[in-house]
């Protein structure tokens, strides 16, 4: 019984099944995890630079996304509605984070931002390095960006996100989100112009 609605569940829409889910049937929940939590990691990892803190955003996204299930509404779509959960939460955690660094490393003299880990580079190769090191790059050149010039880079650039798509997910206009792609790809140009040069 419950592997024939676990089937019924797989051929669903996302809007369906999220609306299963806040009709009351538990295993939506479970279905929307296994679509959606690759794409949820990715996008906090992205804005977190760091595994662990990315695991922990995917995983209260899905909390959150669970408990407030009631508010969604699906006129403006299942996966918009858990991406603007996950900048959100990813936002959040940024923030705290600084915080915390701020109060432990007060006054410790030449004690920078924690260190960025990125994915290994697959094989040993000249190229695979080398783009292993620019990717490294480009991630901890990230936190150069205010919290909403980085939302709207990784939804569009490593998400593949239309301007017009990431506009409801971050609640502005896509006016808004031009200006903040914008300035987030001068600041990356700036921080990354010796790449460039190489």
């Amino acid at each position: 019984m419950i592997s024939r609605n676990r089937e019924n569940l797989a051929a669903l829409s996302d809007e369906a099944v999220a609306l299963a889910l806040k009709a009351g049937q538990a295993e939506a929940f479970d279905e929307l995890v296994r679509r959606h939590q690759g794409r949820v990691y990715a996008v906090a990892y992205r804005m977190t630079s760091n595994r662990e803190d990315a695991l922990d955003v995917t995983q209260e996204v899905f909390i959150k996304s669970y408990r407030r299930i009631s508010m969604w509404q699906p006129t403006g779509g299942f996966v918009p509605w858990l991406l603007r959960l996950t900048t959100n939460q990813s936002i959040d955690h940024l923030r705290r984070r600084r915080r915390r660094r701020h109060e432990t490393l007060d006054g410790v003299p030449g004690h920078g931002p924690g260190r960025i880990e990125t994915e290994p580079a697959k094989g040993g190769t000249e190229h695979d390095v080398r783009a292993n090191e620019i990717g490294a790059r480009v991630q901890a050149a990230l936190d150069v960006l205010s919290p909403a010039q980085r939302s709207v880079f990784v939804l569009r650039h490593y998400q593949g996100l239309q301007l017009a798509e990431i506009a409801p997910i971050l609640g502005c206009t896509v006016g808004s989100v031009k200006v903040h792609l914008f300035r987030a790809l001068k600041k990356l140009q700036k921080e990354l112009a010796d790449l460039r040069a190489g």
